[in-house]
């Protein structure tokens, strides 16, 4: 049943659900933080993302907020380490309602939640993984499904065209450039397409090429007309831009990564 929320209970909403002990073998015993990400607009998020996370992660993002924003993060708390008593489920507890205090802090200012640290917190480790099963070439289907999860958590928090939102849906419709026949590539591809529309960011702009050919692929191979496509590459010809022999959106989204990581 979709739930009514007050004024007071409207936006973001960042809850600790649980949390476990993870005894892998590779691993040192530590525990993981189950969040789960809303966004409440007159009725309940029905779509909740949830992701997990070590005291690590959100320590990595509490330094990297107080060294960007220290006045803004000045009077808030962060659980401190300590050298036993990790597993007692009460110190677990205590960690849980802090993050959750550090997170509401975060979501209340545009500008501090779509900070890089915040984007690194939000989509790490999960879209480096969808990124590793994608450059396997048999895995497309998972890194597919991977990457709509990203999108979906980061659609919560940032703006439509914000960087990370658009660069993800830019991976998602590489995906079903390779496969067409993935369930909704033509709706992504549209969604892909609208986000662009009055981009004005140099290094997004880049992608806009790469991404119209692998709209037109996608519609090709679901039947669906690509005129509008094709005006806009007539247009952007008349322009004075070549589009033959381009890279695809894969290699477009790799190069532009890479320099990214650079600067």
């Amino acid at each position: 049943m979709t739930q009514i929320l007050s004024a007071t209970k409207q936006g973001l909403v960042f809850e600790i659900i649980s949390a476990r002990i993870s005894e892998q073998p590779a691993e040192k015993k530590h525990v993981i933080y189950t969040l789960q990400v809303r966004y409440i607009s007159g009725s309940d998020d029905l779509t909740p993302s949830v992701i997990d996370r070590r005291y690590t992660q959100f320590e990595n993002l509490y330094n990297g907020l107080r060294r960007d924003f220290p006045d803004f993060m000045a009077d808030t708390q962060f659980p401190k380490k300590v050298l036993t008593g990790n597993f007692n489920n009460e110190l677990i507890s205590a960690r849980s309602t802090a993050f959750e205090s550090v997170l509401r802090h975060v979501g209340s200012e545009s500008k501090i939640r779509t900070s890089k640290s915040m984007q690194i917190f939000l989509q790490e480790p999960e879209l480096t993984e969808a990124k590793q099963l994608f450059e396997k070439q048999s895995c497309n289907i998972l890194a597919f499904e991977k990457f709509q999860n990203v999108f979906k958590l980061l659609n919560k928090v940032f703006s439509d065209r914000s960087h990370a939102v658009l660069l993800t849906l830019c991976w998602i419709v590489a995906c079903c450039e390779e496969y067409p026949k993935l369930a909704h590539a033509v709706r992504w591809s549209d969604l892909a397409l609208y986000r662009f529309d009055g981009v004005s960011d140099t290094d997004l702009l880049q992608l806009y090429l790469p991404l119209l050919h692998a709209c037109e692929k996608i519609y090709e191979e679901n039947e669906k007309s690509t005129e509008s496509i094709l005006l806009q590459l007539d247009n952007m010809r008349r322009q004075g831009i070549n589009d033959k022999g381009g890279k695809s959106l894969f290699e477009a989204l790799n190069e532009l990564e890479e320099r990214i990581l650079k600067q």
